[in-house]
C-alpha cells in the first residue's frame, strides 16, 4: 500500500506567478558594482538585496505552507504487488480500492466528505468506491430512503476494455451485487450471455433498463461464491445529477429480485481491461429523514428541526443545542448546491427565495449527518 500526499501542480504555477514585489528581487539582486559607487551606495544596495531575499523566503514559505494545508486532507492509495484491496473509513464514508490480480496501476485519492478521484491502467479489473457501509443486519427499507447527488469528471479510455460510473453495493442473505449505471464505455451487462431483461423504471429524468445475471464461483464480499447481479442501466448517460437509489431497490423487489441485508451503498468507478481517470467534484450518498451518528460519537449532540415542510419558499433549520462544527447544504433535484453555510449561528438558519421543487437539506458535522427531503410549493 502506498500512502502519500499529492503535489498539486498549482504549487509550481504559484512560483511562476509570484507577485511583482517578489519578482523585483531578481532585478535587485543584479548588483553591479563599479568604482563610481560609493561605499554607502554599495551598502544600501546590499541591504535592499538582503531585504528582498528575506521577503522572498517568507513568501515562498507562506505559499507552500498554504498549498500544503490545502492538500493535507487528501490521501492517495495505490495497490501494490501482493495485495489487491485497500479499505477503510474517512469523514464518515467508507472507501475501498480493489485491483484484481494486482496488475498495472490502480490508484484512488480521498478528498473531503465523500469526494474521491482515481486512475487506472494496465489492469484486469479495477473498482474504486466510496459511500455508506452497514453491518448486514438491516434491509434497505429498515434504514431509510437512499439518495445520491454527484458531479463527476469521468474519463475512461474508449480504445479497449470497458468501464462503469455507477451506484454500487452488496446485500447478504441473499448475496447480491447491484449496479445503478449512470454512464459506461464499450460494454454493458445487457450484452452478456445469460443476462435476462426484467423491465424498466423511469426516474430522475430518464428510463433505466433492468437486468439480472447469475455469477458462478466469482469474487464477492464473501470470497469466491455464486450470487445474483442486478442492474439498472440509464438510457441517457450522464455524469451529474440526483439518484433516487431506493426507487430502484423498490422496483427490483417488485420484479421478484430480492434484496437482503445491506452491506454498502456506494458510488463506484469500475474499469475492466481498460485505462482512465475520474474526479468527483461533488458527491454525497445519504439517507433521507434519518440522522446517522458518526463512528466514535456516542450520541446525537442536538435535535435537528427543519421546518416547515412542505413550505412556500421560506425554510428554517434549527438545533436545540449549539454544535460548533455543524454546516448546512441544500441541493436541488439536479444535485446542484443552491445554499451552503459553514456554521449555524444562534442555532438557527433561515433560507428564503426557494422556488417550487424538491430539495435535499443536509446538516453535517464530525459527529453526525442528517438529511431531509424538502418540498417547496408556491401557489400561483
Amino acid at each position: 500500500m502506498t500512502l502519500k500526499h499529492d503535489r498539486d501542480p498549482a504549487q509550481l504555477n504559484a512560483y511562476r506567478t509570484l507577485p511583482a514585489f517578489i519578482r523585483t528581487y531578481n532585478e535587485t539582486n543584479r548588483v553591479r558594482l563599479s568604482y563610481k559607487n560609493s561605499e554607502l551606495q554599495i551598502n544600501t544596495t546590499m541591504k535592499k538585496t538582503n531585504f528582498y531575499k528575506a521577503e522572498l523566503t517568507f513568501c515562498l514559505t507562506l505559499i507552500f505552507l498554504v498549498l500544503g494545508i490545502q492538500n493535507s486532507g487528501s490521501q492517495t492509495f495505490c495497490i501494490q504487488a501482493g495485495s489487491d484491496q485497500i479499505a477503510g473509513v474517512q469523514d464518515g464514508f467508507r472507501y475501498e480500492l480493489w485491483n484484481q490480480y494486482s496488475q498495472g496501476t490502480a490508484c484512488m485519492t480521498l478528498g473531503s466528505g465523500a469526494l474521491f478521484s482515481g486512475e487506472w491502467s494496465g489492469i484486469f479489473n479495477y473498482l474504486a468506491r466510496r459511500g455508506l457501509g452497514y453491518n448486514q443486519t438491516q434491509t434497505h427499507d429498515e434504514i431509510g430512503r437512499f439518495y445520491s447527488t454527484y458531479n463527476c469528471v469521468y474519463n475512461p479510455s474508449s480504445e479497449t476494455g470497458n468501464s462503469y460510473l455507477s451506484i454500487y453495493g452488496w446485500t447478504v442473505e441473499p448475496l447480491v451485487e447491484y449496479y445503478i449505471i449512470e454512464d459506461w464505455r464499450n460494454w454493458i451487462p445487457s450484452m452478456a450471455a445469460g443476462t435476462s431483461s426484467k423491465g424498466s423504471i423511469t426516474v430522475n429524468g430518464s428510463t433505466y433498463d433492468i437486468y439480472e445475471n447469475t455469477r458462478v464461483n466469482q469474487p464477492s464480499i464473501q470470497g469466491n461464491a455464486t450470487f445474483q447481479q442486478y442492474f439498472s442501466i440509464r438510457r441517457d448517460e450522464r455524469n451529474s445529477g440526483t439518484i433516487n437509489i431506493s426507487d430502484h431497490f423498490d422496483k427490483w423487489e417488485s420484479l421478484g429480485m430480492g434484496m437482503g441485508n445491506l452491506y454498502e451503498v456506494s458510488f463506484v468507478v469500475e474499469g475492466y481491461q481498460s485505462s482512465g481517470s475520474f474526479n468527483f467534484t461533488a458527491l454525497d450518498v445519504f439517507v433521507n429523514n434519518e440522522t446517522l451518528i458518526r463512528d466514535g460519537a456516542s450520541e446525537l449532540p442536538a435535535n435537528i428541526h427543519i421546518y416547515p415542510n412542505p413550505n412556500s419558499g421560506t425554510l428554517s433549520v434549527q438545533l436545540d443545542e449549539p454544535v460548533s462544527d455543524a454546516s448546512v447544504k441544500i441541493y436541488d433535484a439536479s444535485g446542484r448546491i443552491i445554499f451552503s453555510r459553514e456554521s449555524i449561528k444562534n442555532n438557527l438558519i433561515q433560507v428564503t427565495g426557494l422556488q417550487s421543487g424538491i430539495y435535499f437539506v443536509n446538516v453535517n458535522s464530525k459527529s453526525f449527518t442528517h438529511t431531509a427531503k424538502l418540498l417547496v410549493y408556491q401557489p400561483e
